[in-house]
């Protein structure tokens, strides 16, 4: 008897992610299915086929078919019988050896693929998680994303920098070099690279260029700015010279990094007295 099935619309959402299924790759060889005595078990194909059922099978199993799957229940057990499927859009055909034992556990549903369709579907999960992992950082912080957004843009490839709706570039407007202003306790040069805003918070990026021959660790206790958050490219910078001599300070203030510097110290001028 020749059954024919029919494309189920939702079969590439259905495939491999239900707990009591798994999915077969047709690889040429035969595949072997052990279907529960009492358990309707149900073989699943991503298009309309034709399929040959040998006689003997109805004298043990219900076969029936319906939007592309064919469901088997076997009423007692059976030793393996072949099903011819033709799938009807290329005349690919698949063997399947259909057994059935009685007190098993067995998948209630087996999705059949080629190896094709089984690359086709990686690529879709690959996709889907990709999408879902970039609405997961969409919904961080505003100054979570700020950073990344900045370290990206100085440390990634433009074609690898990930868009962030509503950030713009900022005008600075500070000292070539806030050293004094916000890192006073560090033998560094301070030297204030770019900086974007979002939603009235603003990430500033700077040079930090070590000027001694020691190894300085950067703790973000030690800097003098009114800052909402602070982090550092690399944790420490190495001797003067040394490629690990320099890192990058994003700080994250809110409205521009201006307002939240303290004022430039005043040097005093050697033999400068308003004394009379």
């Amino acid at each position: 008897m020749t059954l024919i099935t029919a494309l189920p619309s939702a079969w590439a959402d259905n495939a491999v992610q239900q707990s009591n299924s798994r999915a077969v790759v047709w690889d040429g060889n035969p595949i072997n299915v052990t279907v529960a005595v009492g358990q309707e078990t149900l073989l699943s194909f991503d298009g309309d086929v034709r399929v040959g059922v040998p006689p003997l099978l109805y004298q043990s199993a219900a076969v029936d078919s319906l939007s592309g799957t064919i469901y088997i229940t076997a009423d007692k057990p059976f030793e393996a019988q072949r099903l011819q499927v033709e799938r009807l859009r290329d005349g690919m055909v698949m063997l399947i050896d259909v057994s059935a034992r009685a007190g098993i556990m067995a998948q209630t549903q087996v999705d059949i693929l080629t190896l094709d369709e089984k690359k086709a579907l990686e690529e879709d999960v690959a996709i889907n998680n990709a999408f879902e992992q970039h609405v997961q950082r969409l919904s961080m912080p505003v100054p979570t994303l700020l950073v990344r957004y900045a370290y990206q843009n100085l440390y990634s490839p433009s074609h690898a920098i990930e868009p962030l709706p509503g950030v713009v570039r900022s005008t600075m407007q500070i000292e070539k070099d806030i050293q004094p202003q916000a890192f006073s306790l560090w033998p560094v040069t301070a030297t204030p690279v770019a900086a974007w805003s979002l939603d009235g918070y603003t990430v500033t990026a700077v040079t930090l260029t070590h000027q001694n021959n020691d190894s300085l660790f950067l703790d973000p206790r030690q800097v003098t700015a009114d800052l909402y958050g602070l982090s550092f490219a690399f944790p420490d910078l190495g001797p003067l010279g040394t490629d690990s001599s320099t890192s990058t300070a994003f700080m994250v203030s809110k409205g521009p990094l201006a307002d939240s510097l303290p004022p430039k110290p005043v040097i005093a001028v050697e033999g400068d007295s308003h004394d009379q």
